[in-house]
């Protein structure tokens, strides 16, 4: 579960803040969708669960994150990175490697991760993605919904406990 309590954020250089008493409670196995206008803050937030904020935006944070029994704001991204998979507003902005399925295995492998259990987890999660048409693709060949869905492939290939999609629709492939 996820509970927030009396959030408020400001960064570094702002004038106020980015986020003000936010209380929130997530049940696990739902859906929850962060709705609002452009630079409400929606992304802030989400970034405060994974632990990217504050310690990589700097700036000033106060109330409490409970993330299934970890705290973003003291344990940081290093330790929720194992609970949370997080996928950018951007997908290719959080690649690493040039193809595909390097691309995938790369949460395992900052896990430690033996090469056999690696192989079996990107296999199975290669096929529920239906990404095997583009395994062996470079990243920058595929289409931005094709992007996507590697990052979600990423993100899910180490079984965190919550997935956050950044923008999820954003780089949709049109139907054809």
């Amino acid at each position: 579960m996820i509970k927030i309590s009396q959030l408020s954020f400001k960064y570094p250089q702002s004038t106020g803040p980015v986020l003000q008493e936010i209380n929130l409670e997530i049940k696990p196995a739902t859906v929850t969708l962060i709705a609002g206008a452009s630079g409400s803050g929606k992304s802030t937030l989400l970034r405060c669960i994974n632990g990217l904020v504050p310690h990589f935006s700097g700036g000033t944070i106060t109330g409490s994150i409970d993330v299934f029994g970890s705290d973003p704001i003291k344990e940081g991204p290093q330790v929720l990175a194992s609970k949370v998979g997080f996928v950018f507003q951007e997908p290719e902005a959080q690649f690493t490697f040039d193809v595909v399925e390097d691309e995938i295995a790369f949460p395992l492998e900052n896990m430690g991760m033996p090469r056999a259990q690696m192989h079996q987890r990107i296999n199975k999660i290669v096929k529920q993605m239906q990404l095997s048409n583009i395994r062996h693709k470079k990243v920058h060949e595929i289409s931005g919904g094709e992007k996507q869905k590697v990052a979600i492939a990423s993100a899910l290939v180490g079984q965190p406990q919550v997935l956050i999609l950044d923008e999820p629709t954003s780089q949709l492939d049109p139907f054809s």
